[in-house]
């Protein structure tokens, strides 16, 4: 099999040949180890972009708001962007500042849009006012190489590549873009009519978006998550976010695609709840000692759904000798090897990758075969 034929098998619920090894662009740095890896097996995992959405919150990248205007301040803070923005509409205005340097080009939130009640109707103005289009053969576009169809044709059979820049589900987007943390928990209790309406609303629009994406070429589409059961309960869980998986995952089943969610926090108290899910796969997922589900009882728990696991980061700091220990744990884990793709999600500790993936990819290669063995 190509190293694109054995993700889709593994996708499809098929046996493919081996346990596919999957690392996410811009990972690992190109040169020698990285062309070794790839010779060997490693998969290029991108994410190409479906719609005009931003991936979550009031971010201004691509999103068309026609009646909103975006005042916008940088300036330079120990050595990296720090952005003040000012959204004005015919009701009102918001700020948000956000500061950038994290990994994959992410940035990090410093003040957030809703910090009152009066902001609540500002920012579903804003929601309201978004215009969705698919973007994901948009060869004209000077960003071609982020489109979904520009992005699959590079990659090839090389790897796969997501149908992303999905927003995470309504109430993560409040956490995680919106409130914050602390304005999440005091406005859920002390203003509940303004908190649920805003959920209802950005609800209301990812309706739209993945009715759009459904139609797109993309076999996955990948919601960006980044679920914990650290900021969410198992009932939070059970009440905002399995409808919005279930009404997505029904709309893309509808048109033969998967739904992906990105989950690689700390699982183990909404584990059950997942597995009630139509999520068809968790992606991301960070097993002991990384979060606090074994990957066995993962395995067991969500025995209808793909896990496209992502290898714990403090074990690239380990010894090789040990590297390989786990890895070859990780295979008795998830025997027979279907539903199962082993991958680079996260970030490697910075120094570490040079040794550890070459370990990893050593132990595929020898021991990943499928069918595994539980030996």
């Amino acid at each position: 099999m190509t190293l694109h034929q054995r993700i889709v098998a593994v996708l499809r619920g098929e046996m493919a040949d081996r346990v596919p090894f999957t690392c996410k662009m811009p990972q690992p740095p190109r040169g020698e180890i990285e062309r070794q890896l790839r010779n060997e097996g490693l998969a290029i995992i991108g994410e190409g972009e479906l719609l005009n959405i931003d991936a979550g919150g009031l971010g201004t990248g691509s999103a068309i708001r026609p009646h909103v205007e975006v005042v916008r301040r940088e300036s330079w803070d120990h050595g990296r962007l720090l952005v003040r923005e000012t959204l004005r509409t015919p009701v009102g205005e918001v700020h948000q500042t956000w500061r950038g340097g994290g990994a994959y080009g992410t940035s990090r939130l410093l003040e957030y849009p809703v910090k009152q009640p009066e902001d609540y109707a500002v920012v579903e103005y804003i929601i309201r006012d978004e215009v969705y289009h698919p973007t994901y053969d948009n060869v004209d576009d000077s960003r071609c190489p982020d489109k979904f169809v520009a992005q699959a044709q590079i990659v090839g059979d090389d790897g796969f590549v997501f149908g992303g820049w999905m927003a995470p589900s309504p109430l993560m987007v409040m956490l995680w873009y919106l409130l914050g943390i602390e304005q999440f928990a005091i406005d859920i209790r002390e203003h509940p009519k303004l908190f649920q309406g805003l959920y209802e609303v950005l609800f209301e629009r990812q309706r739209e978006q993945y009715r759009l994406a459904a139609n797109s070429p993309a076999l996955v589409v990948h919601m960006a998550e980044n679920m914990t059961s650290d900021m969410v309960s198992p009932q939070l869980f059970r009440d905002y976010c399995l409808p919005c998986y279930d009404e997505f995952a029904s709309c893309l089943h509808a048109q033969g695609k998967l739904l992906a969610v990105h989950m690689d926090g700390r699982m183990k108290a909404i584990a059950e709840a997942v597995a009630d899910s139509q999520i068809d796969i968790i992606e991301g997922f960070s097993p002991v000692p990384d979060g606090d589900l074994e990957l066995a009882e993962a395995r067991r728990l969500w025995r209808d759904k793909i896990i496209w696991m992502n290898f714990p980061s403090p074990v690239h700091l380990l010894p090789p000798d040990e590297i390989a220990a786990h890895t070859r744990q990780i295979l008795r884990d998830v025997a027979p090897g279907d539903r199962f793709l082993l991958g680079i999600t996260e970030d490697v500790p910075h120094g570490a990758w040079q040794i550890s993936l070459p370990v990893i990819s050593r132990v595929l290669r020898e021991e990943g075969s499928l069918p595994l063995s539980l030996s």
